[in-house]
């Protein structure tokens, strides 16, 4: 099992994410464009923060993105006996960043050597598609 561990809220902003921003349906694009740069800077501060508290995170994307729901205070998890029971609230549904979010933050993050998977199965699938993507976009211009 385990051992929990509780992020010190100290190190996360937990007010200020402006998801009002996309509330107005009056934005401009270059708004919009500088609204969704600073939502992938707080994705990153979140993911590299649940990268250090949490190992299991840097090894599956799904972990990591129930772990960063849960520090920004959109997901509450319970544990049954054979399950878990994930909760969000009607009001948070359009908070939610989409899963690409994150993982997008965490590949940003793992370029620069911060939060690399410790398994080593993983590491080198990681590594092969990434040198797949790279021949592909490569062969495509």
């Amino acid at each position: 099992m385990v051992e929990k561990v509780i992020i010190p809220t100290e190190k996360i902003i937990r007010n200020g994410y402006g998801y009002d921003k996309f509330e107005k349906l009056d934005l401009k694009e270059d708004e919009i464009i500088k609204s969704f740069e600073e939502h992938h800077k707080i994705y990153k501060k979140v993911v590299e923060e649940v990268l250090k508290y949490y190992p299991l995170a840097t090894n599956n994307d799904f972990v990591l993105y129930i772990e960063v729901l849960r520090v920004l205070g959109l997901l509450e998890v319970t544990s049954g006996k054979d399950n878990f029971v994930f909760k969000i609230k009607r009001e948070d549904i359009n908070k939610i960043p989409a899963s690409e979010s994150i993982t997008r933050a965490r590949r940003s993050l793992n370029s620069k050597g911060i939060g690399l998977p410790t398994n080593s199965k993983v590491f080198t699938r990681r590594m092969k598609r990434q040198k797949v993507i790279q021949q592909y976009f490569r062969r495509e211009k």
